[in-house]
């Protein structure tokens, strides 16, 4: 009993934390390019007009932005009944905007957590909720007005629950995990991906002849129909019910996968159970992926590729070099160490209702993303797969009272490591990067656009050039003197204005500003004889 307490308190310690640096952070940054966006269409939600054709690109928008939105429109209905004009002020602002979305990273504490106790035990599940609460990149997008966060409580939570299903498959589990696989698709378009690894969990499980004893086939169907019936429901109601049941046919399609499915003969008389919003969500994703319409060019490693060429199909390695260079080596080398841990101790029949279910979400969205998407724009859309990334380095912690000293203070290294390593960039989470960037003055040469360029220095920008009046910002052509240069531009990113990509091919930056600014120092002697 005691030993719980303590571990109860000890959790309730981080968790603090984590709301103290989550909620530095979040008043620090300046906005981000896309919450504007995720404002407004969870303002859209809130009354009830979900449509994706409003001004403004909602494509990838979802209707978990409504918590992020709630505050600024219960403002007005304040105001109007003549509450507090302060109080009203404070909801509309954007920092309070921010807030669900911390709360959201302290739930995903929380389920990383359980997750590794149930795994692991006491001491590990505290370990795993540190490094969550330390990860930079769970940091930085537990901050804002977007659904990345989302998404991964979702994608963590949602297996969690599906795991107690698989043990205990009663109708009460049947019935939460269903709500929550459902829960989940309001966070991102391609959360439709937990379904993938639900059956193919459950068919490994049926062809090994390792399903539980009291998972029978009827509680097995049960289970289907009560995970499908959440969906349409959830779906519905988040979405307002919006022409649920027009036929495929009327549906304004602008994909060339939609629309080739809309002109199959079978399928175009068919109502849709869904709102129409949904399947407009998804196919609007999917025409903004393949023609990169909102999205600037895709960079990595000093490479340009052009988003709107249809000859250009990503790059295979992005999120293989995103991981490398974003994620702290100590929690790579922990994860690894997770690994070879969950190898040498674990049978197939429990991994694969415990580590297993993590791993397969994970690896499906490496591969997805890395193989199959074009709009490669910021690790941030692997987020879920960091997280899976912590529970799994809490293994490295099981059995520590019998380690030897030497293993325990290779512990201790890596998680103080971490903490220094994470401490150096604090409070700007967005464009952390690891020690392999030995000079970080170069870090764009590496990777830019949400890696490192969201906008979120903006107000450090702006205050370095109010105390530096010579300082030219983003000139658009080779002038003498100090130059500012945010790092889209610098690397090409930015395709909407002009590129000063000649300045990372001739000068290297004197220092960085907000990290995502650099300033460069051109002599008068180049813009008389300017280099070719």
């Amino acid at each position: 009993m005691l030993t719980k307490r303590r571990s109860l308190l000890c959790l309730v310690v981080l968790l603090a934390l984590s709301a103290v640096l989550e909620s530095v952070v979040a008043f620090k940054m300046s906005i981000t390019s896309d919450e504007s966006q995720h404002l407004r269409y969870g303002m859209h939600i809130l009354h009830r007009r979900p449509d994706r054709h409003f001004e403004g690109n909602y494509d990838s928008m979802m209707p978990i932005s409504a918590l992020n939105a709630a505050p600024g429109v219960i403002a007005p209905f304040l105001q109007r009944h003549h509450f507090s004009p302060r109080l009203c002020a404070v909801l509309s602002g954007l920092r309070v905007a921010r807030l669900p979305t911390v709360l959201a990273a302290l739930a995903l504490n929380l389920l990383v957590y359980v997750w590794a106790y149930d795994l692991y035990g006491a001491g590990p599940a505290l370990a795993a909720c540190l490094l969550c609460i330390l990860s930079p990149n769970l940091i930085a997008h537990g901050t804002l007005v977007t659904t990345d966060m989302y998404h991964a409580v979702g994608v963590i939570g949602s297996l969690y629950l599906f795991r107690r299903f698989l043990l205990q498959p009663t109708l009460a589990h049947s019935i939460c995990s269903g709500l929550a696989l459902a829960l989940a698709q309001i966070t991102k378009p391609f959360a439709l991906f937990l379904y993938a690894v639900v059956f193919l969990a459950l068919a490994l499980a049926v062809f090994r002849h390792r399903l539980p004893g009291s998972l029978t086939p009827k509680r097995l169907l049960l289970f289907m129909v009560i995970s499908a019936a959440s969906f349409v429901a959830i779906t519905n109601i988040v979405y307002s019910f919006d022409r649920t049941f027009t036929r495929l046919g009327s549906y304004r399609f602008e994909s060339v996968f939609f629309t080739r499915l809309q002109q199959t003969p079978l399928l175009r008389k068919i109502p849709v159970p869904f709102p129409y919003p949904f399947l407009q969500g998804l196919d609007r994703t999917k025409q903004n992926e393949q023609t990169g319409r909102s999205f600037g060019n895709i960079y990595l490693l000093g490479e340009l590729g052009d988003s709107q060429s249809q000859s250009f199909h990503g790059f295979k390695s992005y999120y293989a070099v995103a991981l490398f260079f974003k994620e702290p080596i100590p929690l790579q080398v922990l994860f690894l160490w997770g690994l070879v841990w969950m190898w040498k101790n674990r049978r197939f029949d429990a991994f694969l209702s415990g580590e297993g279910l993590l791993l397969m979400a994970a690896a499906i969205l490496f591969i997805w993303f890395s193989f199959f998407s074009r709009a490669q724009i910021g690790i941030r859309h692997i987020l879920p797969a960091l997280a899976v990334e912590t529970v799994i380095a809490a293994a490295a912690f099981s059995q520590l009272a019998s380690m030897s000293r030497a293993k325990r203070a290779s512990l201790a290294f890596l998680v103080l490591w971490l903490g220094v390593s994470v401490a150096s960039y604090y409070p700007q989470m967005i464009p952390y990067m690891n020690e392999w960037v030995h000079d970080r003055r170069l870090s764009y040469k590496v990777l830019a656009d949400s890696n490192l360029d969201w906008g979120q220095d903006t107000a450090v920008a702006e205050e370095f050039l109010r105390k530096n009046p010579d300082v030219v910002l983003n000139p658009g052509k080779l002038v003498a003197g100090r130059i500012l240069v945010n790092a889209n531009r610098l690397t090409g990113v930015d395709r909407w204005h002009p590129s000063e990509s000649f300045l990372a091919k001739r000068y290297r930056p004197v220092t960085q500003v907000g990290y995502a600014h650099f300033l460069f120092d051109v002599p008068e002697r180049d813009i008389a004889s300017p280099p070719h």
